[in-house]
């Protein structure tokens, strides 16, 4: 039989070449702690090759499928300062540190499952497989090994930036993916022309997927963002991600791409904002795509496109998103005019307003034609709605209405006139109080009082109220009432006391649902079966959660007590050292300096050897 040696790079056989004749790499170095070592098997059949990034919550590798015979991409969750690379390449969990992974791991799992359940589309990686082993987690996706990113693209180009129609063409379906992304609840947070990579039939992939703790300040993990391609609200201790996030990122490679340069960075665009399309690039740029940029490029979220949908919007050639954009370049154009009146004679303003940058973030436009059509349509049918009435009460009868209702106090009311109601109450008792308080019938009728107490039923729902079910009260004469609200019940801070003991504890407090996860911790070995942290379900199916400030929660909820495990270090006698049995196929190491022969599967086919 044939035996040839696959590149750890790219996976193909390059015979008894030094350098690997197709994707040129050369490199022979190990890869030292805390990076998986070369030739290292995960999974039971996925082959680790060379690292090719790291950030807060892992590491991307090249890969090789030993059952199917390709090349893979492998991605390990590796949360920066929370794990260890122990014997045997383990996972250890820093003491201290086992809730922080604990959540990571969740997070990272969660995400390229969701990733896994996602089909067809061209823009989105095929993510093949997601399982534990040593320790941690790991996804399996295409290889992408034989494309290039976006940046690299341009820079190919003797320009540095592309047309529109071209643009067009290659990011559109970006965007699509994104919205897809955003249905499944996931926010990408990191759209750059470095997470976007061109492959080997020009369609752009979106890759360098992390957890929310590497993409917003406030995360427990160490922030990656791209310079100039990062929201404001990723730079913010309480910044909220969502569409919108993502809907910027999309834009600033857009203006990276037809303009040729990188976009000013968002947090000095709030004090200074010089963001600007030059005249020569106004001039052949689309205007429905600038105006797509003046929305999607505003700084503040709340100012900015809502999500990929308006955006793709902004994006057609439609008469009203051209008209739009000729407005706000006329309105940027004149405003201009007036500020140099001063200086420009009459006979330059003319070519200065040809030749000037133009700056989207200056405009301040944003769907006003849109607006102001749909107000006029909502005033119009406000109007024909009265006349409609107008018309119907003159043709009545005549008659006037009046009802008269009796109270529990046993006075009666007229009830004549629009503004008044009577409202028979309900019995509120497993009723939300958030959602009784929001109630706009009950904000007319009743002056709401509350009193917390411990119980066993729902943490925020009523158990009990002062005015009987079926009380008839009024908006003209409102009612007092008071609402006993259950607050649920405390979890007592009870970190290194011993698991067991905490476990009774809880259960006798009243919880329904407790039980207790042991975790290998380096260096834990004295501190066996002693609580590391307690965590809790939100609701069935959701990732678990940090307890609330207050410690409260819902009876109901399920309570998780992780406690050290015993972790002994080998010794250099007699290793002793045992990994938890799992289910997962057992884990291989190969040496570097070991070949390993990988048998096809049948006698007709070739072996491969592995360096």
């Amino acid at each position: 039989m044939e035996k040839e040696r696959l590149c750890l790079r790219c996976m193909r056989k390059i015979g008894e070449s030094e350098a690997c004749p197709y994707c040129k790499d050369e490199s022979r170095e190990p890869q030292q702690a805390p990076y998986l070592p070369l030739k290292t098997v995960v999974g039971g059949k996925y082959l680790v090759g060379k690292r090719v990034s790291t950030n807060g919550d892992g590491s991307t590798y090249y890969g090789f499928d030993l059952d199917k015979k390709q090349a893979v991409m492998i991605r390990e969750c590796f949360p920066e300062g929370e794990v260890t690379r122990g014997d045997d390449n383990y996972c250890l969990v820093n003491v201290g540190r086992a809730a922080a992974f604990i959540d990571a791991k969740a997070k990272f799992t969660k995400l390229w499952n969701t990733l896994k359940n996602i089909t067809g589309c061209s823009a989105i990686v095929p993510v093949l497989d997601v399982f534990e082993d040593l320790g941690t987690a790991y996804a399996i996706s295409e290889y992408l090994g034989e494309g290039e990113t976006l940046r690299d693209y341009l820079l190919k180009n003797e320009q540095g930036y592309i047309l529109w129609e071209e643009a067009r063409v290659l990011l559109m379906p970006v965007l699509s993916a994104l919205g897809v992304l955003h249905e499944n609840g996931i926010i990408h947070g990191a759209i750059s022309p470095n997470s976007l990579i061109v492959d080997k039939d020009g369609k752009v992939k979106i890759t360098d997927y992390s957890i929310d703790d590497v993409r917003t300040k406030g995360g427990k993990l160490p922030l990656e963002l791209s310079d100039g391609y990062a929201a404001i609200e990723q730079y913010a201790e309480d910044g909220e991600l969502g569409p919108w996030t993502d809907v910027y990122g999309f834009a600033t490679v857009l203006y990276r791409v037809l303009v040729g340069s990188t976009p000013m960075n968002s947090v000095s665009r709030a004090t200074n904002d010089k963001l600007m399309i030059p005249g020569k690039f106004a001039e052949i740029i689309p205007a429905y795509v600038i105006n797509a940029l003046v929305n999607a490029l505003q700084i503040l979220p709340e100012d900015r496109t809502e999500n990929v949908e308006f955006l793709r919007d902004d994006l057609s050639a439609s008469p009203t998103a051209a008209v739009s954009a000729a407005e706000a370049y006329s309105s940027f154009a004149q405003e201009r005019r007036t500020e140099r009146e001063a200086e420009i004679s009459d006979e330059h303003i003319d070519e200065y307003e040809e030749t000037e940058d133009y700056i989207p973030q200056k405009s301040g436009i944003k769907r006003s034609t849109l607006i102001t059509f749909i107000v006029s349509v909502v005033v119009c049918l406000a109007i024909l709605l009265a006349v409609v009435f107008v018309i119907k009460g003159n043709n009545s009868e005549g008659e006037e209405t009046s009802t008269t209702e009796e109270t529990q106090t046993g006075e009666v009311t007229d009830t004549t006139g629009d503004d008044f109601i009577n409202v028979t109450l309900p019995d509120f008792r497993g009723m939300d109080i958030e959602e009784i308080k929001a109630n706009e019938t009950y904000k007319q009728v009743l002056i709401i009082s509350t009193v917390y107490e411990d119980s066993d039923k729902e943490k925020g729902t009523v158990i009990a109220q002062d005015l009987p079910e079926g009380t008839v009260v009024s908006s003209i004469n409102k009612r007092s009432i008071t609402l006993k609200i259950s607050d649920g019940l405390l979890v007592p801070d009870l970190v290194g006391e011993d698991a067991t003991k905490v476990l009774k504890t809880l259960t006798d407090k009243g919880f329904k649902y407790v039980e207790t996860v042991v975790s290998s911790v380096a260096g834990s070995e004295e501190q066996s079966n002693k609580v590391s942290s307690i965590v809790y379900y939100p609701e069935e199916n959701a990732n678990w959660e940090d307890l609330p400030h207050d410690r409260r929660i819902s009876a109901t909820q399920k309570v998780v007590i992780y406690c050290y495990g015993e972790y002994t270090p080998p010794t250099t006698e007699e290793p002793t050292t045992e990994k938890p049995t799992t289910e997962e196929p057992t884990t291989e190491k190969i040496t570097e300096n070991e070949d390993v022969i990988v048998d096809n599967g049948n006698n007709d086919s070739e072996d491969v050897i592995i360096e």
